[in-house]
């Protein structure tokens, strides 16, 4: 019997030992530095300042093309977000899914704005984009990323362990085909160039979005951002950005959607107003639609037809001027190491997170056009952000569209002050540690102060 006891004693002892080595090799204390005394910070400060002036613009203005393309595969998919869909293929198309491009060109210089009917611009397809389209003269440095961020698009683009629980099992097939899509796109919007005009204006909405974070405690973004383009000829597009969240449609849809914006789109083209209507999701983090039904299809539906209803009721009246300027800065982005938390004050060893998540490279950019920049963010970017950030575009005289999904991703990155929130935004899909709504803003607003003088 003792030496029963004695064995099942030893058993633990070893068992606890592999435990706590477990623990210790995946496992370590939060990261919790000030961002500005980090090697990382210093580093981005250097890129930063490097960033040359803007060169001097040739006498043309701006033409401007713009085209669509349908991104249905030939070939079935899981769903992305596929977290509560279990790895299943769509078995239809509720309403389809589109890349749109615009190309603006002036003298030699030209620059793709691409947004694409997907929860984010995969990583496996900004990589394609070194090569694929270089011999026409478009490759990651001059092309600007947005998505729509519909949570009912196709999947299985990313290779890593995360990336199939948020994609679902990985199709190499996948990768390839948006970027053959998006390559069309473009390559039609550089065809159909043309002298062009632009406008902007941006409108409060009500009872369109909400503060799904921290709920009243919290600031709201409502502005309904819209950039009115006009070729000589007559014909009309549009660029919108608005910071609700596409999750109407959620995980019991098994059909492919490009949920409310994308039905907000189609009304739109429908009207005979604008020709083409193109939609990138703005600083969507701790922001979600409203909910004006427990019904999804009548909720999409309430979105779609109030949010379009503000951009057609002004659409006329926005003023467009010749643009004599453009430029995209493109910006790497550098983090301290990750630090997803498991409890409030234990974190995944990087190595790890690397195995799970992957270890991707991610960046900044502003495309300025005349007096409109674009600022690009490789996240689920806050709204409640925004307001410094935009006091800096104004006192450039500049009108600020910020978006998510350029490209890389990083997560969300949100307000400093909820970071010890355990929440879905701030702990499950916060990485990279605190401060780093601070940080990004910093840089973002850096980058601004970077844009050109504004001539027209």
């Amino acid at each position: 019997m003792k030496k029963a006891i004695k064995t099942l004693f030893e058993i633990l002892a070893v068992l606890m030992i592999v435990l706590i080595a477990a623990a210790w090799c995946c496992l370590k204390r939060i990261n919790k530095e000030d961002y500005r005394k980090a090697a990382f910070y210093k580093h981005e400060l250097v890129a930063l300042e490097l960033i040359p002036p803007s060169p001097v613009s040739p006498p043309d203005s701006v033409q401007i093309g713009w085209s669509s393309v349908n991104l249905l595969p030939p070939f079935s998919t899981p769903i992305a977000i596929d977290a509560k869909r279990g790895g299943k293929h769509f078995d239809g198309v509720h309403d389809s899914i589109y890349v749109r491009a615009f190309v603006f060109k002036q003298g030699n210089q030209k620059i793709a704005y691409v947004s694409a009917d997907l929860l984010i611009i995969p990583p496996t397809v900004t990589h394609l984009f070194d090569s694929v389209l270089k011999k026409e003269g478009f490759d990651n440095s001059n092309i600007y990323f947005t998505a729509t961020h519909t949570h009912t698009s196709i999947g299985a683009w990313h290779n890593s362990y995360v990336g199939e629980i948020f994609a679902g099992k990985y199709d190499a097939r996948v990768p390839v085909h948006i970027a053959n899509c998006i390559s069309t796109a473009i390559l039609q919007a550089e065809k159909n160039c043309a002298p062009a005009k632009m406008g902007y204006a941006e409108y409060p909405t009500h009872q369109l979005v909400v503060n799904r974070l921290v709920h009243e405690k919290g600031k709201v973004d409502s502005l309904l951002r819209v950039v009115k383009i006009e070729q000589a000829g007559g014909a009309k597009a549009a660029i919108i950005t608005f910071s609700a969240h596409c999750t109407v449609f959620h995980a019991n849809l098994m059909e492919i959607s490009a949920d409310w914006a994308g039905l907000m789109m189609t009304q739109l083209t429908k009207s005979g107003k604008i020709d083409m209507a193109s939609f990138s999701a703005g600083e969507v983090g701790s922001h979600g639609p409203y909910e004006a039904s427990k019904n999804q299809e009548e909720e999409a539906r309430y979105m779609a037809s109030h949010v379009g209803e503000v951009v057609l009721q002004n659409f006329d009246s926005i003023p467009t001027h010749p643009i004599s300027s453009m430029r995209l800065i493109h910006l790497p982005f550098y983090l301290r190491k990750p630090d997803l938390r498991v409890t409030k004050g234990l974190v995944l060893r990087p190595w790890l997170f690397n195995k799970l998540f992957g270890d991707e490279q991610v960046y900044l950019n502003t495309l300025q056009l005349g007096d409109i920049i674009f600022a690009g963010t490789p996240c689920d970017f806050s709204g409640e952000l925004i307001v410094p950030i935009d006091s800096v575009a104004k006192t450039k005289k500049l009108h600020l569209l910020v978006t998510s999904f350029n490209g890389g991703y990083m997560g969300y990155v949100t307000d400093s002050k909820w970071y010890t929130l355990n929440t879905y935004e701030t702990r499950t899909m916060g990485w990279f540690g605190p401060q780093n709504g601070e940080y990004m803003s910093e840089i973002l607003e850096g980058m601004i102060e970077k844009a050109g003088i504004v001539k027209n």
